[in-house]
């Protein structure tokens, strides 16, 4: 459904009849004047109805040239009045201009407060008039600006357990609705402290945000999260890796299927061979993945650990200044292990879980190839050339490695961490077209 239809409904559910209604159309278009008790419920119809069209869209950033021209437009006939609706909202703080109200969340803290300290005094020297409004490309909804940073923290939460999280600007974005829409929101989040930007290169340049899940601040900026940012950035390259690999194979497991059922055997081993050279660097890109997953997973369960020492060592404290018997101090404790003994049961059965299942069409496909494979030698020189395509992405994986004075202290992390480096193959991988 387009845009301008989803308005018309919206308008229809909301105002009912009298849109049409020839009487209350004209008094409702008309410009605003007289006395504020006179246009005032005028004023507070388009407000609302402007506030609900969006928030159906989905929508925060409203262009105040399509609230003319798209969405109030009535068969030519457009609201004279929605300037100074806009000037009200502005004044009653549900409007800001990004260019004024919002600083660049990409730039440093002293930079921002500077920023915001400067913008203060702007707008209060500057007047603004309604037709600068009706003249800025984009405008924000303050109240559905707030509404949807709630929401993005809602649904980052859903995907971590920890206290706060960090993902790459892209990812971040996708969450957002786009670019335009995820600098708005980091703008506002970081004015409210409860997210950073950060940023490293390393051969790339790599953006993230890192984002308070709880009702604290976000904490400061360390290098274990760009660590972590260069990390996740890597797993996401890598499923992209995937996502290239497993179009090739299914490529090529339908053109060979093909190619057998008109009988050309010929072609069809050659797309045999390029399916088992997909296939394997399949194999070791997914190997990769879950080599760099695994170490996420360790830094996450180290911070777990290390904040619930932090809680033992408050509640050893409590217990003194509390003067606590011994009987309650063995109650909490009981409960303390049944939630781990639940905890063990969840990831016990997580772990349980598998992450890749083959299709029964697909192992069809797989026992043709090898009866075809019986008839035909396949030459062993396309094997040799999949090990020369794809050392990159071994070598990548290679250079990541977490701050040292993080792993000294965390044990567990760095034994976890030397194995995975130990046992890292030379098996090569298909690069990404």
């Amino acid at each position: 459904m387009e845009e301008s239809e989803r308005v018309r409904e919206v308008i229809r559910k909301q105002v009912g009849d009298d849109w049409d209604d020839e009487v209350m159309s004209r008094s409702r278009f008309k410009a605003l004047s007289g006395q504020r008790s006179d246009w005032e419920p005028t004023y507070l119809f388009w407000r609302d109805l402007i506030l609900s069209v969006a928030r159906q869209l989905g929508l925060f950033i409203i262009k105040p040239s399509h609230l003319n021209n798209q969405w109030f437009n009535r068969g030519g006939l457009t609201p004279l009045s929605l300037d100074r609706v806009l000037f009200e909202m502005y004044n009653e703080g549900e409007i800001v201009l990004p260019s004024v109200d919002l600083v660049d969340p990409t730039a440093g803290r002293l930079s921002q407060v500077f920023t915001r300290l400067t913008n203060s005094m702007i707008r209060r020297s500057r007047t603004t008039t309604p037709q600068l409004l009706m003249s800025q490309d984009r405008l924000i909804l303050t109240s559905l600006l707030k509404h949807k940073a709630v929401e993005v923290v809602k649904l980052l939460s859903e995907c971590h357990w920890t206290s706060s999280c960090i993902v790459t600007m892209k990812r971040f974005q996708d969450i957002c609705g786009g670019a335009y829409e995820a600098s708005a929101l980091l703008s506002h989040l970081s004015a409210q402290g409860k997210a950073r930007y950060l940023s490293l290169s390393k051969g790339d340049f790599i953006e993230g945000v890192k984002v308070s899940l709880s009702a604290s601040s976000v904490p400061s900026i360390s290098s274990l999260d760009c660590d972590v940012l260069h990390l996740i950035w890597t797993t996401e390259k890598l499923q992209q890796q995937l996502n290239v690999i497993d179009q090739r194979c299914q490529t090529s497991r339908k053109s060979a299927l093909a190619c057998l059922n008109s009988g050309n055997k010929k072609v069809a081993l050659r797309h045999v061979r390029q399916l088992k050279l997909a296939n394997e660097s399949r194999e070791n890109c997914a190997t990769l993945l879950n080599r760099v997953e695994e170490v996420l997973d360790v830094i996450a369960s180290a911070e777990s650990t290390k904040k619930v020492s932090e809680a033992i060592q408050i509640g050893a404290q409590a217990i003194k200044e509390n003067k606590m018997s011994v009987e309650e101090v063995q109650h909490s404790l009981q409960e303390i292990e049944e939630s781990i003994d639940t905890q063990k049961q969840i990831e016990n059965a997580l772990e349980s879980t598998s992450l890749y299942t083959v299709d029964e069409d697909e192992e069809g496909i797989e026992e043709e190839f090898k009866k075809l494979e019986l008839d035909i030698e396949v030459n062993s020189a396309g094997e040799t050339e999949a090990s020369k395509s794809a050392e990159s992405l071994i070598d990548s994986l290679s250079n990541l490695k977490l701050v040292d004075d993080v792993l000294a202290r965390t044990p567990a992390v760095q034994g976890t961490v030397e194995t995975i480096r130990n046992n890292k193959t030379e098996t090569p991988v298909l690069e990404t077209a």
